[in-house]
């Protein structure tokens, strides 16, 4: 399965940094995922759910609005605050 680098950061710093087979976030103009080899591309996001596939895994975050920059093999993700569902980060 092919897939793309993501990092998710906020001002407190990089809370996810790896490859992913999808990332799924609300950008200006509705829902979007992103996959490997997409077009590259940046916009900006809304505060919300950021759902993540792996090879192995989903993993969904919270982030505060921010800004997503898209490009053949990586995608940066910075928001206002992220943080992973489930944890106390």
């Amino acid at each position: 399965m092919k897939t793309i680098k993501l990092t998710l950061s906020s001002p407190d710093g990089t809370v996810f940094d790896s490859d992913v087979v999808s990332a799924s976030v609300r950008g200006a103009d509705g829902d979007l995922a992103v996959l490997a080899g997409h077009v590259p591309f940046v916009t900006t996001v809304k505060a919300g759910k950021c759902v993540v596939l792996t090879e192995d895994d989903e993993i969904t975050f919270s982030i505060g609005a921010g800004l997503l920059t898209v490009s053949s093999d990586k995608a940066v993700i910075l928001a206002e605050s992220v943080r992973q569902d489930g944890s106390d980060k």
